[in-house]
């Protein structure tokens, strides 16, 4: 799939606010994807996940929360 035909997939825990939405608009454009999509997804607890293409850049409480519990 060509750069210019990736679709970012973007899933936050709650509606982001304007500054959060310029951050990811920056980001998903630097990665080549200039179509984002949100979903609000109240389980991964806080933070935001982005997918794109193959790739996913998980900032989530839930995975730092599971890489932590898995450390102990």
């Amino acid at each position: 799939m060509a750069k210019e035909q990736l679709v970012a997939k973007v899933v936050v825990s709650e509606k982001p606010d304007d500054d959060i939405l310029r951050m990811v608009a920056e980001f998903v454009k630097e990665k080549g994807c200039y179509k984002t999509e949100y979903v609000i997804d109240p389980d991964i607890l806080g933070g935001i996940v982005i997918k794109i293409g193959n790739k996913v850049y998980d900032g989530s409480l839930r995975s730092r929360l599971e890489t932590v519990r898995q450390v102990f």
